[in-house]
């Protein structure tokens, strides 16, 4: 705010905004005296062009934001200085795949960090989410559950849909954080990317692709899936 009242404040010529918008071939005339203007967008499709032509004289900085969960999970794997495996477990530890899954089955997901640098990393962030048919137990509050987990971050979030989960890591250590998961809702739903990355490092990180899940009746026959 003080950089961009120094910025008006100091543009004696400044006459408003001025400029032309065209959003996927609609093109509309956008006039202001403020110096600041904010248009919705209503992109329909994956692909949208936004093309903006100034029509002063004046700089015109131009801040496009997107957000929202998309409707297929993003299946790109990349890491850097950082090693990350994901594994699904059942109750007792035996390794499951976690795309068709019975209703009612309680499971783990348990992540591996590994850090193979010869430095340590502070502050980092393990981002989990979830499918909206999976419910996360919360195992801060059931001492039973709790008693399967690994290691301990130094701090965690439960969402209804995700956790995060913040904690440092030496060179060449290895941890291993577990979450315990219920099938709870029938149907089909996609599984987001796992993601870890040093808080104040964008150089540190690791990311895991998700893909489609699918919760079935207990005792359905699983040879056509």
């Amino acid at each position: 705010l003080l950089a961009l009242s120094k910025y008006i404040g100091g543009s004696s010529d400044f006459n408003g905004l001025d400029f032309q918008l065209v959003e996927n071939g609609k093109s509309k005339i956008i006039k202001s005296e403020n110096p600041i203007h904010e248009s919705e967008l209503h992109f329909v499709s994956k692909k949208g062009e936004l093309k903006i032509m100034n029509q002063t004289k004046n700089p015109l900085f131009i801040k496009v934001t997107i957000d929202g969960i998309p409707l297929e999970a993003d299946i790109t794997e990349e890491e850097n200085d950082l090693i990350m495996k994901v594994k699904y477990m059942d109750m007792e530890e035996n390794t499951i795949k976690p795309y068709v899954l019975e209703q009612g089955s309680d499971f783990m997901v348990e992540v591996e960090v590994h850090n193979p640098s010869h430095r340590s990393y502070q502050n980092m962030a393990l981002s989990q989410m979830f499918p909206s048919g999976w419910e996360i137990r919360n195992t801060r509050m059931d001492v039973s559950a709790s008693q399967l987990l690994k290691d301990r971050p130094t701090y965690q979030d439960f969402r209804d849909d995700r956790v995060y989960s913040y904690f440092n890591i030496n060179s060449r250590q290895t941890k291993r954080y577990r979450i315990i998961l219920n099938a709870s809702y029938l149907g089909e739903y996609y599984l987001p990317i796992t993601h870890c990355e040093a808080m104040y490092d964008n150089e540190v990180y690791s990311r895991k692709a998700g893909g489609k899940v699918k919760v079935i009746k207990a005792g359905e026959d699983l040879s056509g899936l």
